[in-house]
C-alpha cells in the first residue's frame, strides 16, 4: 500500500490562507491610496516619482497658510469609493464640486457677485489684492493645476510592498 502525501492537506491549508488574504487586500489597498493622497496635503505636493510642489498663492495675506488646507474639507474627502476583488477606486465624492478644477486646474468665470464680494473684502480688510481682483478686465480667474490625487509611481511601489509584505505573513504555516 503507497504511504499517504501529506501535501494535499498542506495545499488545502494553504489556498484557504490565500483565499482570506485576497479578500482583505481590496480594502487595504484603498486605505492605503487615501492615506497617500491625504499625505500630499502635509506635502503640499504630489508626491510620484518625488514631490511635485503646489503653486503658492496669489494672495500675499494666504502665503502663510497651507496650501489647500483653509478648512481641510477637500482632504477629509478624499474615501474610498470603491474596493472589488479586481479593482480599487479612490477618490472625492461628485458632491466636493471643486475638487476637479483643484486637481486638473481650470478658469472660473468672474461675475459680478464675485466683484462685489471682492469690494466687501476689500473695504473689510483693505488690501489691494482684493481691489485689483474688483477691478480687473478679466473674465475668468486661472486655477492653477494642484494635483493632489492621480496614478503614482510611489504609490503603486508602496502597494507592490505592502502586497508582498502580507502575503508572506498571510502564507506563513
Amino acid at each position: 500500500m503507497p504511504s499517504v502525501n501529506n501535501n494535499a492537506k498542506k495545499f488545502d491549508i494553504l489556498k484557504q490562507k490565500y483565499e482570506v488574504f485576497r479578500n482583505k487586500v481590496p480594502d487595504m489597498v484603498a486605505i492605503q491610496a487615501v492615506n497617500f493622497f491625504k499625505r500630499n496635503f502635509e506635502l503640499q505636493g504630489f508626491v510620484d516619482n518625488g514631490v511635485e510642489k503646489w503653486k503658492t498663492l496669489s494672495n500675499p495675506a494666504d502665503r502663510s497658510r497651507q496650501i489647500l488646507r483653509k478648512r481641510g474639507t477637500l482632504k477629509n474627502a478624499i474615501k474610498k469609493i470603491k474596493a472589488e476583488r479586481n479593482k480599487v477606486v479612490v477618490g472625492v465624492p461628485a458632491d466636493v464640486k471643486y475638487a476637479a478644477l483643484q486637481n486638473y486646474g481650470g478658469q472660473v468665470p468672474i461675475t459680478p457677485k464675485m466683484r462685489r464680494y471682492f469690494w466687501a473684502m476689500y473695504k473689510q480688510t483693505g488690501q489691494e489684492y482684493y481691489k485689483g481682483l474688483a477691478l480687473t478686465k478679466k473674465q475668468h480667474l486661472d486655477i492653477p493645476a494642484r494635483k493632489f490625487i492621480g496614478d503614482s509611481a510611489a504609490l503603486v511601489k508602496n502597494i507592490d510592498r505592502m502586497i508582498v509584505k502580507e502575503l508572506n505573513l498571510a502564507l506563513k504555516l
